[in-house]
């Protein structure tokens, strides 16, 4: 374990890493120049010490990797402003000829840029990838995600031999919320529509802004009897909200129709079909109702 002095300071003080040598009675041997800048400590002060008593902030991750007696590699985090990430080696050195313990070397690296980087990077990728997948205007899900997500929800509840239910909503004459009120306006009546919903929606549910001023909302393992009872306290509340300024202020309706699966569609498509005709079958009788398609397929049949 001992090193001739000049090769030593060769060695250890122009390694670009902290490296600390201990030896078979955990006591530290050596350190390099780097390791003693990064401490704030003169080699006279770390020399023969305990490292637990040395390195005070680090007991955590010293006591689970510091005197491992196989070579081992780990991230740490060591706290403070801002908070430091090293990427850890232990190596364990045997002596030769009795194989026992006789030291260890450590190497530290400190990687908190290239973490910190990573973690930028990661965000990135997560805004990325929620812009991709949300209506910028309302922040619910878009049409794409509304699709995927119907098919893995049906492929699970033909799985499980369960049911699930969706409500597609149109807003009520929006084209002249817009042209009597102007677009300001409707983007917030949108906008309002699609929080309403969000918080009073159960956990679980989907909500998509399916295109304009249509809305889907894709309801797992509820029967179309508690999907339209939903849908109706949904028309009745969001019905009481107010927009506008005080002096032009107005209430916006919608119409929906609900319909279920299997009952009413064996796939997405047939679903949504349903869905769209009971939607069109509230519009067409006076809008500002809810329409469950078995209700419209009995009054046909009659």
């Amino acid at each position: 374990m001992d090193l001739i002095p000049i090769a030593r300071d060769i060695v250890l003080d122009h390694i670009p890493e902290l490296v600390l040598v201990i030896d078979a009675h955990d006591r530290i041997l050596d350190a390099n120049l780097k390791l003693e800048k990064w401490l704030g400590k003169s080699k006279e002060e770390i020399i023969g010490r305990d490292p637990l008593e040395v390195f005070g902030a680090w007991p955590k991750f010293l006591n689970r990797i510091l005197f491992a007696t196989e070579e081992t590699k780990q991230e740490i985090e060591i706290s403070g402003k801002p908070p430091t990430t090293l990427e850890l080696i232990v190596m364990p050195i045997f002596d030769e000829q009795t194989e026992a313990l006789s030291g260890r070397v450590i190497v530290a690296h400190d990687i908190t840029e290239r973490k910190l980087l990573e973690n930028h990077l990661s965000q990135l990728m997560q805004k990325l990838k929620e812009q991709a997948i949300r209506d910028p205007l309302t922040g619910v899900f878009n049409r794409r995600f509304f699709a995927e997500a119907l098919d893995k929800e049906i492929a699970q509840a033909t799985r499980e031999q369960d049911t699930l239910s969706i409500v597609m909503l149109d807003m009520d004459h929006f084209k002249k919320i817009n042209d009597t009120h102007g677009h300001p306006c409707g983007d917030e009546a949108l906008q309002s529509l699609a929080n309403f919903l969000l918080e009073n929606s159960r956990e679980g549910d989907i909500i998509c802004r399916y295109g304009g001023e249509e809305f889907v909302i894709l309801m797992p393992r509820a029967s179309e009897a508690d999907a339209y009872e939903k849908a109706e306290g949904w028309r009745r509340e969001f019905g009481r909200k107010r927009f506008g300024s005080e002096a032009r202020a107005f209430r916006v309706s919608f119409s929906a129709g609900v319909a279920n699966f299997p009952k009413h569609g064996a796939n997405g498509t047939a679903l949504l079909r349903a869905a769209d005709s009971a939607l069109y079958q509230s519009k067409s009788h006076g809008r500002n109702q809810i329409t469950l398609y078995k209700q419209m397929e009995q009054k046909n049949a009659n």
